[in-house]
């Protein structure tokens, strides 16, 4: 099948941040022996900044840090702190236990207070628990801002003797950054056209995390911890060849298109989507947006055609035409994030996995260019210089039709003839017997 169109992108950026401070446990365990674990807390690298800072200023750093430490031996002694995070960039918190104890740390940066708190007072089982999902990180529930993107980390220590453990966080997000849209299509037929910009969007996006994939302390040393295995299959978007190839359970009651409340304090005892801006088997012509506020701005662009905004091509121009887009959208490490799947396909067998979405209108027909996001990568930029059109679009805006081919074998003879005796009419069946 002939691309439609084609994104030419540069290296796949990870990100960073800044954040922390000196904070000591007021906590003190009786015991023959006792040890410190200091733990230093970084977020690697410098502020990032997106393409459209003429709108937005779009600077993350570490705003708030939380650690929840989990006990081998000891788990009635687990315990949640908030620490201030240091200017400097690295935050310390220094933890004393009885020798032979090791505990996990996970540190979790920028979430939001009610989040923080539901979090506190669950197990590791429960962290790790993505069917039952008693401790969701749910993306709508006040936990991203431009400058306050959620990041994550862990450690393991032993109590054997003093000892430093470092955590490094990563964002629980990705995105993608977008230069401009050429149009420049090969066939003849779809040049000289009128053509708008419409919707540039990331679709189907998952709305929770769950907060690990082990409830072992022996995973803390590794990034599978939160992101599953690493070793990516060919085919990832961006031609990544490297990274994580995560995957989460679906929870109870999955669905889609559904919601559900997570039953937590505050803002969490309310209903929430399971995707944010589902397109998953919806009509022709139809691309639902349905984020709102800084969520909305964070996965949509949109022009107002009838307006005269986002043209495209102008009619009767054959050449190639480009548009300006300087837009950064953003993706958070939800459930269907990774997976390997075709854009082309039927539409039962379509996926409610993520997309980014061009929406066209060409002499006033709106035309779809889905891309598969496939295996995006946490505390990644994904720096797209050009999207070129190069084809025609799909009448659906989550996946291309697939169109199967049939062969048939037609003979032409003379008429025949067919000789009828008699139709019996009434109420008689075709066999002649009566009907009551």
């Amino acid at each position: 099948m002939r691309k439609i169109f084609t994104l030419i992108l540069p290296l796949a950026l990870l990100l960073p941040v800044s954040c922390n401070k000196n904070n000591e446990s007021q906590e003190i365990f009786s015991g023959d022996e006792e040890h410190t674990v200091t733990v230093r807390i970084r977020a690697c690298g410098t502020s990032t900044k997106a393409m459209n800072t003429s709108s937005l200023t779009l600077a993350d750093g570490v705003q708030t840090l939380d650690l929840y430490i989990f006990h081998q031996n000891e788990p009635a002694e687990d315990k949640h702190v908030s620490v201030t995070p240091d200017d400097s960039g690295i935050t310390e918190y220094v933890i004393r236990e009885k020798k032979g104890e090791r505990v996990g740390i996970i540190a979790m940066a920028n979430l939001d207070a009610d989040t923080a708190a539901l979090l506190e007072g669950h197990s590791l089982a429960d962290f790790a628990d993505s069917y039952n999902m008693p401790c969701p990180i749910v993306w709508t529930a006040n936990n991203f801002d431009f400058d306050r993107i959620p990041m994550v980390g862990a450690a393991d220590a032993y109590f054997n003797g003093d000892s430093t453990a470092e955590i490094e966080l990563r964002r629980l997000m990705w995105r993608i950054d977008i230069g401009s849209i050429v149009y420049d299509p090969e066939d003849e037929s779809l040049r000289g056209k009128d053509v708008f910009v419409k919707t540039i969007a990331l679709t189907n996006i998952g709305n929770h995390f769950n907060p690990t994939k082990s409830s072992n302390i022996g995973h803390f040393y590794s990034w599978y911890l939160f992101f599953g295995n690493d070793g990516m299959a060919t085919g990832a978007f961006g031609g990544c060849d490297d990274g994580f190839k995560f995957y989460t359970n679906a929870p109870r009651g999955w669905d889609p298109a559904g919601s559900w409340n997570p039953g937590g304090p505050g803002i969490l005892n309310q209903s929430y989507p399971r995707t944010v801006n589902d397109n998953y088997k919806k009509a022709k012509g139809v691309l639902n947006i349905d984020a709102t506020g800084k969520y909305l701005t964070a996965t949509c662009q949109s022009y107002n055609v009838s307006g005269g905004q986002g043209r495209l091509a102008t009619a009767g121009n054959t050449a190639a035409q480009s548009m300006a887009i300087g837009k950064s959208l953003y993706g958070f490490m939800g459930r269907g994030c990774f997976s390997d799947y075709s854009v082309v396909c039927t539409y039962d067998n379509q996926v409610s996995y993520p997309k980014l979405v061009v929406e066209l209108v060409i002499d006033g027909v709106s035309r779809f260019y889905p891309v598969c996001i496939t295996y995006p990568q946490p505390n990644t930029v994904y720096q797209v210089s050009t999207i070129t059109i190069t084809g025609d679009g799909s009448d659906y805006s989550n996946f291309v039709e697939q169109r199967f081919p049939a062969t048939y074998t037609v003979s032409v003879t003379d008429w025949d003839v067919v000789d009828i005796d008699n139709i019996d009419i009434g109420f008689r069946d075709c066999s002649g017997t009566e009907i009551y």
